[in-house]
């Protein structure tokens, strides 16, 4: 009798078994389905204003993938939506400052693809290096002097050993080596240029000025240091809570401020990671000098510490709170009503 028990009981063990065999079969065909996409970019390893192919396998066919870029600093930016071909494959060739910068910042940037109807999402990471640029010419001698007026900083840049009269294309390197276009200037009658430089809200770090002659092709190079500066004068000390800290990308921000003057005008402005300031926008306090306020910080929003001043405008009163901004896509309940707030900022002043 025990052994016609066991006889018994080994056929439902058996059953159950065949039927986990089969689960898992199917998990894992789900899960190599899932996993069968994949993306490169060519080359792997790219200078400033090179064009970047990005290539995409094993999506389904004809569907649309999203395709997105992450910044050094974490920040992302959508790059294109691109249809899939019959076989699920897709080959797009761009230039990666599609933002339209003279150049990209140089660094680690990563790719993500994500298939809207197949929910497959793969990535894949390039490097940029800075691109080639002519150096210094014989004869062309460039300086950058500091200086300082009422406003901030500024550096006088003088050069010499250009054309007579000749235009001369100027611009600057940031420390992240992105390219700003200053535009041109004229050289004197004796080769001689001159051009004052406002540094105020920059980043911090080494900076590079190229001055290049038009005409001559004569090339003069000053490299220079922004060092941290706090240009605001305070007449006291106000109180300013920025919260939830830490948080993620893609969340909101919630401002409470107190102690300014009732119904003066409050501005306030962001100093970001790398020491750059942004203005944020201002905001009225109320009858008991107190403001209430709310800002949604977006998926391009750099990650890391910052803080956020809010400056008194009559009564020169000022407050600074710290504030972590981390990687992801947040969770904040977007689609609910806001918090009570005397202003919605969605980005640069727009309090």
């Amino acid at each position: 009798m025990r052994h016609e028990q066991i006889r018994r009981l080994r056929g439902p063990l058996m059953g159950g078994f065949a039927g986990a065999i089969a689960l898992l079969l199917g998990l894992w065909s789900l899960a190599s389905m899932a996993s069968s996409a994949s993306i490169s970019a060519s080359p792997a390893t790219a200078r400033q204003n090179d064009t970047v192919t990005l290539a995409g396998q094993g999506f389904s066919p004809g569907e649309t993938v999203a395709v997105w870029i992450t910044y050094p600093d974490l920040s992302v930016f959508g790059v294109a939506e691109i249809t899939a071909d019959g076989d699920g494959n897709f080959s797009y060739p761009y230039l990666p400052d599609f933002l339209g910068a003279t150049f990209s910042p140089t660094g680690k940037y990563t790719y993500t693809a994500h298939g809207k109807d197949s929910g497959r999402e793969v990535y894949t990471s390039i490097n940029v290096n800075i691109g080639a640029a002519p150096g210094t010419s014989t004869g062309v001698k460039l300086t950058a002097t500091p200086g300082r007026d009422s406003q901030g900083a500024y550096f006088v840049i003088r050069g010499s050993g250009y054309g007579s009269d000749e235009d001369v294309a100027v611009w600057l390197r940031y420390p992240n080596n992105t390219v700003t276009d200053l535009g041109r200037i004229s050289a004197g009658p004796s080769g001689v240029i001159e051009y004052v430089l406002y540094v105020t809200g920059v980043p911090v770090g080494h900076y590079a000025f190229t001055a290049r002659g038009l005409n001559s092709s004569a090339n003069g190079i000053t490299e220079f240091d922004v060092t941290v500066d706090d240009l605001t004068v305070a007449a006291g000390v106000a109180l300013l809570q920025v919260g939830p800290s830490p948080d993620t990308q893609r969340s909101l921000a919630s401002f409470a401020g107190h102690g300014y003057k009732p119904k003066e005008i409050v501005t306030i402005w962001v100093t970001l990671p790398d020491y750059s300031t942004r203005w944020i926008g201002d905001v009225q306090a109320n009858a008991s000098g107190a403001f209430n306020a709310v800002l949604y910080l977006s998926e391009q929003e750099p990650v890391g510490k910052r803080s956020y001043t809010a400056y008194g405008n009559v009564s020169g009163m000022r407050a600074v709170a710290s504030y972590t901004l981390q990687p992801g896509p947040g969770n904040a309940p977007l689609d609910t009503p806001l918090p009570p707030a005397d202003g919605i900022c969605t980005g640069s002043g727009c309090f």
